[in-house]
């Protein structure tokens, strides 16, 4: 089955989302009220939690990506198998083989 990866606010909802929202904001208004630089706190505080996010969507797609191939695979599989199964049934047509053929 495949894995529904978290919308943003669904994400907040998490420990993990919680924290990382929390960290980029301390570094956020750390940036702005200590160092005087927003520039600096917009890169690393949205960066760093985009950045997180965004990786973990990416990773979201590879999973998906990779569970279709595996269920591709295994249809293949199937229909494989089934054909197998179905041509050890039928007779052999005699005249079709070349090694009964012989050379004057």
């Amino acid at each position: 089955m495949a894995h529904d990866p978290l919308s943003p606010r669904e994400a907040l909802r998490t420990r993990t989302g919680a924290a990382l929202a929390v960290v980029g904001l301390l570094v956020f208004v750390y940036s702005i009220v200590v160092l005087a630089q927003l520039l600096l706190g917009v890169i690393v505080g949205v960066g760093l939690t985009l950045g997180v996010y965004l990786t973990y969507r990416i990773l979201a797609v590879f999973d998906s990506i990779a569970d279709a191939a595996q269920r591709l695979v295994a249809v293949r599989e199937r229909e494989a198998d089934h054909d197998a199964t179905t041509d050890r049934g039928s007779p052999r047509d005699p005249s079709g083989d070349r090694l009964g053929e012989r050379r004057e």
